[in-house]
């Protein structure tokens, strides 16, 4: 079983260092049994970073749809696992308000990456967290899991102006802030697509960007941001079909 030290060891063996702006997403079923559960594991990332890192972890709300259009900022759980449920609570952690693809921070650039998520154009724009971490030095950390919810390149399709991804419909999602303000939103949804996010692990790995390593019992890694967007959007400028595989007509690009 893995602990606080054992942990921390291998945290450190994979690259993450003090200061570093680190984007979590998590399967602790792969990482297998942790002496203390998951607030050992986010106090191990907090160890390895210091008080000059920022950790940071997806807190995707999949709960938030059109038939449940309202995301409390305070209460609505994530719905990509446990890790980011019990960070999301902890104290001096700040939630960014977009409703369906937030963000939650906590270290001395948690205002930084988190401010103004639900003003911009998308929530993949470059001011986006995910835009922010990729020309910012950030680093994503894949614990037990790997590309297939790599959520920056997300932004990256968006940068890249690939059609076709999202509906022309939208919904109206409604907002409770910290202060207890409600805010709406337009929201346009994923179009059916089909990707191959986890094609581009080889690429970056190629271009210095990822590193593997053991986390627990499982594999994980460590990608620098700023070498992901440097490699996958001339890809998906130029032949965006190695990523993603529209399965629709629609034409339709969510990007003035």
């Amino acid at each position: 079983m893995a602990d606080f030290n054992s942990l921390v060891n291998d945290f450190k063996a994979l690259g993450i260092k003090p200061g570093m702006s680190l984007l979590t997403h998590s399967s602790l079923r792969r990482v297998g049994p942790v002496e203390g559960g998951a607030d050992t594991v986010i106090d191990a990332l907090l160890e390895v970073l210091g008080p000059e890192g920022t950790l940071m972890m997806s807190t995707v709300g999949g709960n938030v749809n059109p038939d449940q259009p309202v995301f409390d900022v305070q209460n609505t759980p994530c719905t990509v696992g446990t890790l980011a449920n019990v960070f999301r609570k902890r104290e001096g952690v700040i939630r960014s308000l977009h409703p369906v693809h937030s963000i939650c921070a906590f270290g001395p650039k948690a205002k930084f990456f988190t401010e103004g998520h639900i003003d911009i154009n998308t929530p993949w724009s470059p001011d986006s967290p995910y835009g922010k971490l990729m020309r910012n030095g950030g680093h994503i950390l894949f614990l037990g899991t790997n590309f297939t919810c790599n959520t920056c390149i997300h932004a990256l399709e968006i940068e890249a102006r690939v059609p076709g991804l999202h509906t022309k419909n939208t919904s109206e999602l409604y907002i409770h802030d910290y202060d207890g303000n409600v805010r709406t939103i337009q929201h346009h949804w994923h179009s059916p697509k089909k990707d191959y996010f986890v094609d581009m692990e080889h690429v970056v790995e190629a271009a210095g960007g990822l590193k593997w390593g053991k986390v627990g019992l499982g594999f994980s890694r460590l990608v620098d941001a700023e070498i992901l967007r440097a490699t996958v959007l001339p890809i998906l400028k130029e032949t965006p079909e190695l990523v993603i595989m529209r399965r629709s007509d629609n034409d339709f690009i969510w990007e003035p």
